[in-house]
Order: C-alpha cells, then sequence, then structure tokens
C-alpha cells in the first residue's frame, strides 16, 4: 500500500480507506469463485460484476460517465441524440486500493468496491458528493440457474397486463394469494400462460389479488403490480441508487404551468405546454443524466425510458435497455451545471442576431395585401421588429387538421398559398430588402397530400397517420430537398409545431432542418422554434416556446417560470406566445404587461389564433401603443447586452437569463421564485404581472440601484409597488453593475447604429464582456469574434476595456460612459472604442 501511496495522491489513498470503512459489511455481491478483473477502456475502466459490467469513465472534460450493461462489456457510450460528439475529453488516471477501483480527474474521482457495489464521487477538493453502498440492485443479480421451464421466473416488477383473456377456471381472479402461488395456479392450468400479481400496497376493489390469463399481447408500466409470462417482454430495466443527504433540492428536470423549479421526480416525455427530461441538478453538488440506448418507452412513444424519484433518502433511477448510461457531472452551483451539462449535450448555439430582436407571428394573415400593411404599420409607427411568422396560411389556404390519413390529392405541403404569396420570390425580397422584415414559416410533422403519403409509406417513412418518421436518414434527405426552393425565395427560419409525436421528433425534425440550411449555405445560422424538448437540441440552434398557452393574467404569470424551468434542462432560448393563444382577445393592459415581460425571455414574440385580435401594439389604442413600444425600444437597446450573453453562454455555460437562486443560493427566499430573476450578471426584472398594476420585489443582501436613476435600496428587504405605471417596468442594478445599451434602432441590421452607452452603478468593482461579430454565420465558432473585456474600478473610478479577437466587420467605434452614485450621474465624453481604452471620472 505504501508503494500506491507513492504513485498517487495520499488524500485519494485516505478517501478509499475511509469510504471502504463506512459501507455496510451487508451489502455483498453474489460473485463467482474466480477473481474479478479489472480491464482499461478508452476512457475509463470497466468492473465485472457476475454477468454484468460498470464502466466508469470519463464523458466530457468536465463530468463522469458511469455505465452499467447486461451479459456484455460496454463498448462505450450507448448512441442516443441527447449526447453530442465528444472530442475533448478529460485525461484521467486509474487508482485502486483493495477493492476499489476508480478513475481520478481534475474535476473528482469515481470509484466502485467491486466487492459490495459500493460507490463514490468526489469534486476536486476531495469532499464527498456521492457515498451510496450499493450502486444498483443489477449488479445484485445472480446469473439464472436452471429452473424449471415456467413462468415463475418472467416476473417483472411494475408491470401490468395488455390485452389477453381470463383463464376460465378464475374468471374473477383469485384472493390471498402471494406472488409465488399466483404463479404457481397460473401453472397449473392449462388455458393460463400469463399472471398478474397485486402487491398488498396497490389493493383491488374486487378484492382479487391474483389475475390468470392468456393470450396477453403485452405489458404496460403499473406501479404495484408483477406481472409474468408468455408476453412480449418489456426491455431490461437497470437501476441506479444514489445516496442524497437529508433534504437536497433538485432543479432542472422540466414542468409546466405553475409547476416548482424544484421537482422530486422525472419520468420524462414531451408534450404541448410541457417536458420532463431524464436529468437533475441537485444541490448536493452534482448534476445527473440518465440515457437509455432506446429511443422512446417500449408502451409510450412520447415518454423516454430514463426516469428518477427521489424517495428521501436516496435518488432511485430506472433506465431501460441492455446497458444504461448516467452522466454524473461534478457542480457545485447551478452555473457548473449548465456547463458541465453543455459539455455533454453539446454547447448552446448563438442565434442569428435577429432572433435577439422581436418577432410578430399570427394565425390569420389574410391576404398579401393585408401582410404588407401589417409591415408597414410597424416601420411607420417606429415599432422596432425584425421579423415576421405565418401559421398554415403561408403554404396552404387551408389546415390539414380534417384531412384522413390517407390525405387529400389538392393539399400542397411544400408550396406557397398564391393568397398570402402570389408572388413568393419577389415579395419575400421586397419584405426583407425594402422593409427588412424577415420571414419564418410554420412546419408541421406530417404530410397531406396523398400522393406523397403513398410514396412515404412505401418507404417505410410513416409512423402513425400521417406524421413522418425524423430518424430515417433517407427521409430526413428528401424532406430537406423540399424545402432548398423556399430557402433559395427567401424564407428564413422554421417554427416547427404538434412534434410531439415521439420523444426525439423534434431533435430529428431539426437535424433535417439543420442538414437542408447546411447544403443550401454551409456557414448560415440556422434557428427555429419548437413546441416542446428534448436535451440536446440547443446544440442545434433550436428555440422553444411554452406551447399553445392560455389568454389571461395567471398565464402570463407562469410564463417566468417556464423559462427558469427548462433553462436549467439545458434549453438555452425560450419563448412564449405574447399575449397567450387559446381564449378571448388581450385586454390593453394584460398585452403591455406581457409585452414588458417578454422583454427578457431568450426570444420576444407574439402570437395569436385566427379568431383573436392580433397581439400587433398599434391594435391596442394610443396609451398601450406608447408602452409596448417602449417596451420593444428597451429591448433593442439591450441588444448588445444580450447578444453578449448569448456568446458567454455558448463559451462559459452563463445563461443570458437565470432564477434568483443561482446568485443567491444561501438565501432560502429565492429559492424557487418566479415573480423576478436576473438578466446577466446585474440586472434584475420585476415585471408587472397582475391586474392591479402592482408587483412584489425581494432585494437579496446588497445596494441595488432603480434602474436608470441613482435611488438605491438595501437588501435584504422586500419592496411592494403598486400603481405601477403602464409604461413603467421594475429593473434594478447590482451595485458594482456595467449595463452596456446600444442606440435605438428599428432593426437588428442597423447594428451597432451609433454609440455603445456603458451604464456604471458605483458601489463595487464590476466587468462584462461585450461580444461582437457578424450576427448571421457560424464564424464565431471558429473565434471570428471581437471581445472587448470591460472593468471598473470603483476606487479610481476609471472604466476600461481591452479588445481581442479577429473581427473586422462592422463594430461600436464609440463609447461613452454613464456614472450613477448616490450622489448624482456623471456622463463622459465620447472616446473611441476601436482599440483598448480607458475612461476615468
Amino acid at each position: 500500500m505504501g508503494h500506491y501511496c507513492q504513485l498517487l495522491l495520499l488524500l485519494v489513498c485516505a478517501v478509499g480507506f475511509v469510504a471502504a470503512a463506512a459501507v455496510p459489511s451487508t451489502y455483498k455481491l453474489h460473485h463467482e469463485d474466480k477473481k474479478s478483473v479489472t480491464v482499461a477502456s478508452p476512457h475509463g475502466i470497466i468492473v465485472p460484476f457476475n454477468k454484468n459490467f460498470v464502466e466508469l469513465a470519463v464523458a466530457s472534460k468536465s463530468g463522469f460517465r458511469v455505465s452499467i450493461s447486461k451479459d456484455v462489456s460496454p463498448t462505450g457510450a450507448v448512441p442516443s441524440p441527447i449526447v453530442d460528439t465528444q472530442t475533448d475529453y478529460a485525461s484521467f488516471t486509474k487508482i485502486s486500493n483493495g477493492t476499489w477501483e476508480g478513475i481520478k480527474t481534475s474535476f473528482g474521482v469515481v470509484q466502485i468496491d467491486s466487492s459490495s457495489g459500493a460507490f463514490q464521487m468526489f469534486d476536486a477538493k476531495n469532499n464527498v458528493i456521492i457515498n451510496t453502498p450499493l450502486l444498483s440492485n443489477t449488479l445484485n443479480q445472480q446469473e439464472e440457474q436452471s429452473l424449471k421451464d415456467n413462468i415463475c421466473k418472467k416476473a417483472i416488477d411494475g408491470y401490468d397486463a395488455q390485452g389477453g383473456n381470463r383463464a376460465s377456471e378464475a374468471p374473477n381472479g383469485l384472493q390471498n394469494q402471494n406472488q409465488s402461488s399466483c404463479c404457481e395456479a397460473c401453472n397449473q392450468y392449462d388455458d393460463c400462460d400469463f399472471f398478474v400479481y397485486a402487491l398488498p400496497s396497490s389493493p383491488d376493489p374486487s378484492g382479487a389479488n391474483c389475475w390468470l390469463l392468456n393470450n396477453v399481447q403485452g405489458m404496460f408500466k403499473r406501479p404495484g403490480r408483477i406481472s409474468g409470462g408468455n408476453a412480449p417482454q418489456p426491455p431490461p430495466m437497470i437501476d441506479f441508487q444514489l445516496a442524497s443527504s437529508q433534504s437536497p433540492l433538485f432543479y432542472g428536470s422540466g414542468g409546466g404551468a405553475g409547476d416548482s423549479l424544484t421537482q422530486t421526480q422525472s419520468d420524462p416525455f414531451v408534450s404541448n405546454t410541457k417536458f420532463q427530461a431524464p436529468y437533475y441538478w441537485s444541490t448536493d453538488k452534482y448534476s445527473a443524466l440518465g440515457v437509455s440506448p432506446l429511443m422512446y418507452s417500449h408502451d409510450n412513444v412520447v415518454n423516454y425510458p430514463a426516469s428518477w424519484v427521489f424517495n428521501s433518502q436516496n435518488v432511485a433511477w430506472q433506465i431501460s435497455g441492455s446497458q444504461a448510461d448516467l452522466y454524473l457531472l461534478p457542480a457545485a452551483t447551478p452555473y457548473d451545471s449548465l456547463d458541465a451539462l453543455w459539455d455533454v449535450i453539446g454547447r448552446p448555439r448563438v442565434l442569428p442576431r435577429y432572433a435577439y430582436g422581436f418577432l410578430a407571428c399570427r394565425w390569420g394573415w389574410t391576404n398579401n395585401t393585408y401582410i404588407k400593411d401589417i409591415l408597414m404599420q410597424f416601420r411607420d409607427g417606429n415599432f422596432p421588429i425584425d421579423a415576421f411568422i405565418s401559421d398554415f396560411e403561408w403554404y396552404t389556404p387551408e389546415p390539414d387538421y380534417n384531412l384522413p390519413d390517407s390525405g387529400s390529392p389538392t393539399f400542397e405541403d411544400f408550396s406557397y398559398n398564391n393568397i398570402t404569396f402570389p408572388d413568393p420570390k419577389n415579395e419575400l425580397q421586397e419584405y426583407r430588402k425594402q422593409l427588412n422584415f424577415r420571414f419564418g414559416g410554420i412546419r408541421k410533422p406530417r404530410l397531406g397530400n396523398s400522393e406523397l403519403l403513398v410514396m412515404a409509406k412505401n418507404k417505410g417513412w410513416l409512423i402513425s397517420g400521417r406524421n413522418l418518421n425524423y430518424s430515417i436518414e433517407a427521409l430526413q434527405t428528401w424532406y430537406y430537398t423540399q424545402h432548398t426552393h423556399y430557402l433559395q425565395d427567401g424564407v428564413e427560419f422554421w417554427w416547427n409545431d404538434e412534434g410531439e409525436t415521439q420523444y426525439f421528433t423534434f431533435y430529428w425534425w431539426n437535424e433535417a432542418q439543420v442538414k437542408g440550411l447546411a447544403a443550401f449555405d454551409k456557414n448560415k445560422r440556422f434557428f427555429t422554434i419548437n413546441r416542446s424538448y428534448s436535451p440536446g437540441m440547443s446544440r442545434y440552434g433550436a428555440a422553444i416556446w411554452t406551447g399553445d398557452i392560455g389568454v389571461s393574467f395567471d398565464s402570463l404569470a407562469q410564463q417566468p417560470g417556464y423559462q427558469l424551468n427548462w433553462l436549467m434542462s439545458g434549453a438555452s432560448h425560450i419563448t412564449c406566445d405574447t399575449g397567450g393563444f387559446n381564449g378571448p382577445n388581450d385586454p390593453p393592459l394584460l398585452l403591455v404587461r406581457w409585452y414588458q415581460t417578454s422583454l427578457f425571455l431568450g426570444v420576444m414574440r407574439v402570437h395569436s389564433t385566427h379568431d383573436d385580435l392580433p397581439h400587433f401594439p398599434f391594435l391596442y389604442g394610443p396609451e398601450a401603443a406608447h408602452a409596448m413600444r417602449k417596451a420593444l425600444n428597451m429591448r433593442y437597446m439591450l441588444l448588445p447586452m444580450h447578444y453578449s450573453l448569448a456568446h458567454a453562454q455558448y463559451h462559459t455555460g452563463r445563461p443570458i437569463f437565470r432564477a434568483m437562486y443561482f446568485d443567491y443560493p444561501e438565501d432560502t427566499t429565492v429559492t424557487t421564485m418566479t415573480s423576478q430573476w436576473m438578466d446577466g450578471d446585474y440586472l434584475m426584472v420585476s415585471p408587472v404581472m397582475s391586474q392591479d398594476n402592482s408587483t412584489q420585489t425581494y432585494f437579496p443582501d446588497g445596494v441595488w440601484y432603480n434602474f436608470n436613476t441613482t435611488t438605491t435600496i438595501t437588501g435584504p428587504t422586500t419592496v411592494q409597488n403598486t400603481n405601477v405605471a403602464l409604461d413603467h417596468i421594475p429593473m434594478y442594478v447590482k451595485q458594482g453593475g456595467i449595463i452596456p445599451l446600444g442606440p435605438l434602432i428599428q432593426y437588428t441590421d442597423l447594428a451597432p447604429g451609433g454609440p455603445l452607452t456603458i451604464q456604471i452603478y458605483d458601489g463595487a468593482d464590476g466587468s462584462f464582456t461585450l461580444y461582437e461579430d457578424d450576427g448571421e454565420t457560424l464564424s464565431y465558432t471558429s473565434g471570428d469574434v471581437l471581445i472587448s473585456a470591460l472593468s471598473w474600478n470603483s476606487s479610481t473610478k476609471v472604466l476600461t476595456w481591452k479588445k481581442t479577437g479577429s473581427f473586422s466587420g462592422k463594430s461600436f467605434t464609440s463609447v461613452q460612459a454613464m456614472l450613477f452614485t448616490s450622489s448624482g450621474v456623471q456622463t463622459s465624453k465620447p472616446a473611441n472604442f476601436s482599440s483598448s481604452g480607458s475612461i476615468a471620472f
């Protein structure tokens, strides 16, 4: 052992001894007599357990992968749309201490006891993160002995029978049975080849707890039941057991309207207005991501078979498949968690710059004259905007909702509606070149044309009804080829709707569109808006919207929670139907407050159904129009900040918008707060989201300025704002904050548009990194960016900036600083911003 300690850190050696002693001796695996042999894998080690295997491996530059496989040794990570192709693996060292085997990296250690199955993870400072006495019950399973050929050995916990007939000897089931007597009863009857047993914890109202069946068609998940026999079996299930502290909190599993930021379980699925992901970040200072080799659950294609539940003592994962991968990411903070998660699932792309402006969408653009008139009203009224988006009516006169599964011979899937776009190429060019509007169109995951449906069916491209299976590469190629003429004509981006047909449909759909855009222009940035999310989509540039939400103040108040919840699942850009979708016309007050809230979402976009007054600001009276124009002006003035934060998100994992607990993890007041949030490192927003024009704002510890004023508030304290003016948004800046503001522009192509204004809120040192690039291409991924590192020294009252980067296109050349202190505001003279420099007050 002394020799071992000389080879490795003494602390790791000591940790191994302490940890091994802490594991209860009652957990001993059933080993064969021969000694298990640990072998190396490309990125870690493989430890055998009977017929099963555990691989401990580095998964990225900041996380581990723990894989359990049945019967066959793992050959690496299971392929999955969730996990990005890895090229940057952390280096590691194999460690061994008695029966403990593991790997050590710069960010931590994972190790397993090859005798007991105990498992531990440590952070970079050798603090214990996970110390669990048995990693998986799967490891404790012995090889099947030569049991007699009956149905008892096929019992599976947590499943019930799908279909089937009752055995004639027990048509009403049996009572007072146990599992053994139930399956043995089935063995005794000629017309029974399947049994279902009800656990005492889940009694049946009939009093029966055993049912004998035949001709069972399948099995489905049902807690409290044990089933077995001759029927299509569900895939094998592998569990992980991760011991927890007394009261950890879990963030990042997704959710829906009004759901808390913290969850205690996740059974992943996709749907309209809600999703759950196979992921969480725990306040025990790690993240976990479950990955199955299966693309969806065997009994429901919109579910993903990698679920977890917290049971007050540990987190229990269940992952279907012959191999299960659990990515374990040491993460002391939520910032660390997102950065490590995006290392595994792919870095979140920076969207094209126009996506950080304002987009106007509706269902109900009536004709080309109406379209042009609306666009002109935006421009003539000085309402900043970059794009408009259309529902069905851009490509078909009628929706396809009433079509049969065979479709219609007259339906056009890949054409234009000659009422809204009678001359599409010239009209799109006019909107783009003369009115400076980009266009995005809705897409559905299905076909409507009967001839195309016959072709797709013959090629095996359909999954249900008229829905396409985008996982098929040949289909992807055919599909994106149908869209090439749209890209040539000037369609900029896609709005993907109703793709909840399989768990990964949106991912594969976006993959087809990414390939199509790359074939058309390999350097153009990709952007779509999608109605649901699965981890991995953000690496393409796919934004998510919160679905077909209601029209109400309650619905408005739920939108920040969506964004803050979904962000922690790795969804980097989130938007909503500003104004709501399902419901009556918006009162002007509701729409104004919604604009003021959506200003601080990843993508700001309005939408409305064809029966409602469109959510365009000039349709709601002059007072409301003024307030919405003011909100749009702020959105565009914050463009330099938001665009820079998007770059920072790509590089560092620090999200653009984040919940209060990111920065104040020890403050229990903000643990699940969604009524206010942080926009970047310094700006705190608390918009009015109630009909009584009031908002309550909590100020964490420190000094806060009212935005654009010298008024300060010292926290921790809570302030109730009442009778908030219609055009006012409660915004506050943390002491030491640097807020970069651009000049007021009407669309993002005008950027930079004038001098940069740097607002400094004194009282502490501060910094901000400004990113500039061409706003359109992928060149930023290879470093073609201009970076200005801004730094404020509060003691010397000097703002400095240092320029780096190769980008030489349009950028800010002039800067002016505004210093806010308790005694007043000082404004500097304009300074040259073309190179490194400083401004002193």
